[in-house]
């Protein structure tokens, strides 16, 4: 059996991981939806892309925040 402490470790680490990667592709597909070709003054895709870079952005908020106060 595993150490529990070196599985909390390494665990945490890749939730962070998956948090910030995830949060890039939120912002590049919302970046997409919102400049995309079919891009005009009144696009469906607007909406979805603000929600989903502003999605990204608190994401990537919470990454930093928690390798901030994060244990080694």
């Amino acid at each position: 059996m595993e150490d529990p402490k070196t599985v909390v470790k390494t665990e945490q680490r890749k939730s962070l991981l998956v948090l910030f990667v995830m949060s890039i592709v939120s912002i590049v597909i919302g970046a997409i939806l919102l400049f995309g070709p079919s891009a005009g003054p009144s696009a469906p895709g607007n909406g979805a892309g603000w929600v989903m870079i502003i999605g990204g952005v608190i994401a990537m908020g919470i990454y930093f925040y928690a390798r901030k106060t994060g244990r080694p």
